[in-house]
């Protein structure tokens, strides 16, 4: 039996970081990187800058010619941000928050669907701030509509605190990634190949870099709570660095039962639960919607989708 291929985004710092090491040190696995700059020993490190798609598209070439042989057996999307405003642009003129934790992921899905292995698992990391029945300190999506996500200018539900407006947008994204699991188990090549595929949220994990750019208030409570009787006492559901990285490890090396139904892994206070996402989560005409959206916006910038 060959190594598993591996290719993840987000394995550099966090509990992505402790992931990337636990599958790094197994003896069965070849690592691939996506990571800006900086270099983990033992994985194969290949850059990649998810606020250019040009730059997602060099990234899968690259990955392309170092796979052997030619196939990914697991794909792990797992970076992710949190910016503190709606303003911020990527080269590629969309809102940031948006174009990094969907559209660049879902451009890097499309474009590696080729090359998954039958049996593939594909893990997507989002949120339960994408629930409003969950009452994170996030305000929750209004909408997945990918036009309005993309460009907020063109947003008709805007709030008028742009705190609120960039809460949304973090949260919006983590809706798009459970609607795009769910679209991609309905496809032709998913059913043909087996394919696992995985919605992951990982809970509230304080420490992670994910509110780096936040107010300084945010940013000095995510790391008080990383203190453990601080963060079982203010954040009981809430889960360490450490079992949010293990966790996702063990799902990329199938260590984890998933029942057949289930696309949806939830981490809750150090234990793995599958419930049902949100109302919006399993609207089908949204899951449709957003797919078609993001091709759209893919095809109006040129970027092509094989």
């Amino acid at each position: 039996m060959g190594k598993l291929n591996i290719v993840m985004t987000g394995g550099t710092s966090g509990f992505g970081g402790i992931t990337a090491k636990e599958l790094i040190n197994n003896p069965h696995t070849k690592v691939f990187l996506g990571n800006r700059n900086k270099e983990i020993q033992g994985a194969e490190h290949i850059p990649l800058n998810l606020n250019s798609l040009e730059n997602v598209r060099s990234f899968v070439s690259e990955i392309t010619k170092k796979i052997k042989p030619k196939k990914i057996q697991v794909l792990i999307c797992n970076a992710g941000l949190n910016h503190p405003d709606i303003n911020s642009r990527t080269v590629d003129g969309f809102e940031m928050t948006f174009a990094v934790n969907h559209l660049a992921h879902f451009y890097l899905l499309r474009l590696l669907m080729p090359y998954l292995d039958t049996n593939a698992r594909i893990i997507m990391t989002t949120s339960g701030t994408h629930d409003p029945s969950e009452n994170a300190m996030v305000a929750p999506p209004k909408h997945a509509n990918a036009i309005w996500l993309a460009y907020p200018e063109k947003d008709k539900t805007l709030d008028e605190k742009m705190t609120i407006n960039a809460q949304r947008a973090y949260s919006s994204s983590k809706l798009c990634t459970i609607l795009t699991i769910r679209h991609l188990v309905s496809t032709a090549e998913a059913k043909q190949n087996n394919w696992q595929c995985i919605a992951y949220d990982p809970g509230a994990t304080p420490g992670t870099g994910l509110l780096q750019k936040g107010t300084l208030f945010m940013r000095l409570a995510w790391q008080v709570f990383t203190i453990p009787f601080l963060r079982k006492l203010m954040l009981p559901k809430s889960n360490s660095i450490q079992d949010a990285g293990i966790t996702l490890a063990h799902l990329a090396l199938g260590k984890v039962e998933v029942p057949a139904a289930n696309f949806y892994v939830a981490l809750r206070a150090g234990k793995i639960t599958f419930p049902l996402p949100s109302k919006l989560a399993q609207n089908d005409t949204l899951m449709q919607e957003l797919w078609r959206d993001s091709e759209q916006l893919l095809l109006e910038t040129k970027f092509i989708l094989k």
